[in-house]
């Protein structure tokens, strides 16, 4: 059994599966276990105390968690295993690892570090019934390592049961952050010269803090000065009121001309037996309101292929209108049956070999849809937040439309914002020359 671990002077690794709440909270956690006096390795052979954030949204987010836990409890130098997420959240008894000291769910993360503390050779395990949780844990504000672009959890939970989805059953019911706890760690991002700021969640759009509706949010957010930009994380449609859209597209230099719009299927009897909340010409209006002011407005979806009750003329149905809609990206997700959700009972129609078909389709789809989209650039100029380049004699970034841009240079742009005329796309990477 590993005896006790000191965080000052040991190297630790943090391993985030699945989503970007995931994300920012490891980035947070990163911050503060440096913060600690640990040293922050890429190399997890190198690591003394590994973190784990699991993630449990389908069967084969849990094989990968299992994987990486098994590899990180195997690490040539660890002493010490943290395991956090969704999946120790639900399956915290089957985590029986020797080295895997700390088991938490997703209540906790922000005392990682106090808990790493507390170890002396007794394992730790604190599970809760996050359905019970009714404030948000704080702390959850950083930067990427880069250095360009913060990420700030402004919610956490959802309230919506769809028939597939596991989400409130690990993450919990809908709590959000006091909009003066964002308005003034923004602030301090400004200062510290951050130019763009992720605004993110499980169910970002459905924030609500009293009587802070998430388009008062953003609106407080707009007025505030400096020189940076907001990009929204993924959002339900049916939370994407006129007034949010008619605010992101009056202030373009405030608001990222991106939104992640989460369809999970362009068929309608589909998206009823998933117990989604709009029609399939509902959400086809709001892109087309989008687009009516700013046809580059860049739209990417989630698509759950192979539903368990989706025929072949549903899926084909669903596949037409994903096509006419033209996605800028679609992340494809084949159906993963989940114990506890309401869609577990049901009798699956669809076969391996029909799914695996089924992607494919799609995944051509978003390939076309893709090049289509990045081609109406050539010769725009948009603006490029510039990041950490790892591709030589080039600098990269990303635009206001989230698509990464190659501006060929030996000169360091990191940090910086620029604007670039977009010269040509190549196998859908985009290139530039700047203004």
């Amino acid at each position: 059994m590993v005896l006790a671990v000191e965080i000052k002077g040991k190297c630790f690794n943090i391993i985030t599966l699945g989503c970007r709440v995931n994300l920012c909270e490891s980035n947070s956690i990163v911050e503060q276990i440096k913060a600690a006096g640990g040293k922050y390795t890429t190399d997890i052979n190198k690591a003394q105390i590994i973190i784990i954030n699991t993630c449990s949204v389908t069967a084969r987010a849990d094989s990968k968690s299992r994987n990486m836990i098994n590899r990180a409890s195997q690490a040539k130098m660890v002493e010490l295993v943290v395991c956090m997420g969704c999946y120790s959240q639900l399956h915290s008894a089957e985590i029986t690892n020797e080295n895997v000291c700390v088991i938490i769910g997703n209540k906790y993360k922000n005392k990682i570090v106090d808990l790493i503390g507390e170890y002396e050779s007794k394992k730790i395990v604190k599970i809760t019934n996050i359905r019970q949780e009714n404030k948000i844990e704080d702390n959850f504000t950083n930067s990427c390592t880069e250095k360009t672009r913060a990420f700030i959890k402004i919610q956490d939970g959802c309230d919506f049961m769809c028939t597939y989805c596991l989400i409130p059953f690990v993450r919990g019911k809908q709590r959000s952050l006091s909009p003066i706890s964002v308005i003034n760690t923004i602030k301090d991002l400004i200062k510290n010269n951050y130019k763009e700021i992720v605004l993110t969640g499980v169910n970002t759009s459905g924030y609500k803090y009293g009587t802070c509706t998430f388009y008062n949010l953003l609106l407080k957010i707009s007025q505030l000065p400096g020189t940076f930009r907001i990009r929204i994380s993924s959002v339900e449609p049916f939370q994407m009121n006129k007034k949010i859209i008619d605010l992101m597209l009056n202030k373009k230099e405030r608001f990222c001309q991106f939104l992640h719009l989460c369809l999970q299927s362009g068929c309608d009897k589909t998206l009823a037996d998933m117990g989604r909340k709009y029609t399939i010409i509902e959400f086809t209006k709001i892109v087309t309101d989008i687009r009516s002011i700013n046809p580059l407005f860049s739209i990417s979806t989630d698509l759950i292929v192979g539903y368990a009750t989706e025929s072949q003329a549903e899926f084909a149905v669903s596949a037409e209108n994903v096509k006419n809609i033209q996605f800028c990206d679609i992340h494809i997700f084949p159906y993963s049956p989940r114990k506890n959700t309401a869609a577990f009972s049901l009798k699956n129609s669809v076969s391996p070999s029909q799914l695996k078909n089924r992607f494919n389709i799609i995944h051509e789809i978003n390939q076309t849809n893709q090049a289509n989209y990045l081609k109406k650039f050539i010769g725009e100029i948009v603006n490029v937040l510039f990041e950490k380049s790892s591709i030589k004699n080039y600098q990269s970034g990303h635009s206001e439309y989230f698509f990464k841009v190659l501006v060929k240079t030996n000169k360091s742009l990191q940090g910086n914002m620029y604007r670039v005329e977009i010269t040509k796309i190549v196998d859908n990477t985009v290139y530039g020359i700047l203004i």
